[in-house]
């Protein structure tokens, strides 16, 4: 990194979702910013995946076919009762016109993404290290820290690895809450336990879930008796910004992400798998706010 620059790589499935799009547009607009590579996780390309039906069932929108059937029980027998919450974001977006929600969610092949169409692009796939987690293959790694001042993360699960301290700022995510409160699942948490705004937390990736450097936290406030959608849809907002904002602060030498005195509790996305009690009070709960609203409308 030279005075003033700062050189973008970007860690990305092969879909795209549209919120993605709109925040690496955000951050190719700063100052002295550019994307300068784009490696994309090849294990999820195969039309075949779990991933990639996905994809397709949700940029169906309202719609549904008969594939979408089978992806339910795909996902039951992988994924446990998050199918249901699943279908039940499905069924907002049929009966209830959650479509912001929706159009965030949805998404486009990389190759379509034009603020990466003239950037250099190549597919890996990511090295196994461990339980859930993965690391990038060392030439790539290299590669990355060479040509990149930081990284944004969009794909590749869980990393670990030499590819976190490649380049000089690091690897940069977002968890969908202030890790000083939750870490772990994220915004469903803010909705089950009823809080009046909802948070993202932009930080510098170590080893530790949710438990990295903090480089920027935004948060919004809900409306009152918030929808999973609403709460969706502030997140996305914020999501399109915050890795600008981000990238903004590590152009100056004056700035350094910080840890927190404290982590929040962490949340396994096992609740939202394996425990009937936490995914019946969501759907209730979902599903009582949008009747009411609908009703009140």
């Amino acid at each position: 990194m030279t005075e003033n620059t700062i050189r973008v790589g970007v860690l990305a499935n092969p879909m795209v979702l549209h919120w993605q799009e709109a925040a690496l547009e955000n951050v190719d607009a700063v100052d002295g910013a550019s994307i300068e590579r784009v490696v994309v996780d090849a294990s999820v390309r195969d039309d075949s995946s779990v991933v990639k039906q996905g994809a397709n069932a949700i940029n169906r929108g309202a719609s549904v076919a008969p594939s979408d059937v089978g992806l339910f029980f795909d996902v039951l027998r992988d994924e446990k009762l998050k199918a249901f919450i699943y279908a039940d974001r499905k069924l907002g977006w049929m009966l209830f016109d959650e479509r912001q929600q929706m159009e965030a969610r949805q998404s486009k092949p990389i190759e379509s993404v034009d603020v990466l169409s003239d950037v250099r692009t190549h597919e890996v796939d990511p090295v196994p290290a461990g339980g859930a987690w993965n690391t990038l293959p060392e030439d790539v790694t290299e590669t990355l820290g060479e040509e990149c001042d930081v990284l944004v993360r969009f794909g590749f699960g869980l990393l670990k690895g030499p590819v976190l301290d490649a380049p000089e700022h690091g690897v940069l995510s977002t968890h969908g809450c202030d890790i000083r409160d939750y870490r772990g699942m994220g915004p469903k948490i803010t909705f089950v336990n009823d809080d009046d705004r909802v948070a993202v937390t932009l930080q510098r990736l170590t080893e530790d879930i949710d438990g990295g450097r903090i480089v920027e936290i935004d948060s919004r406030e809900l409306p009152p008796d918030p929808t999973y959608a609403d709460i969706g849809e502030a997140t996305a907002a914020i999501q399109r910004e915050i890795f600008a904002t981000g990238v903004e602060k590590l152009r100056s030498p004056d700035f350094e992400p910080w840890e927190p005195d404290e982590l929040g509790t962490y949340h396994s996305h096992t609740k939202q798998r394996e425990e009937p009690g936490f995914v019946g009070r969501f759907l209730l709960k979902n599903n009582y706010r949008r009747v009411k609203r609908r009703l009140s409308d």
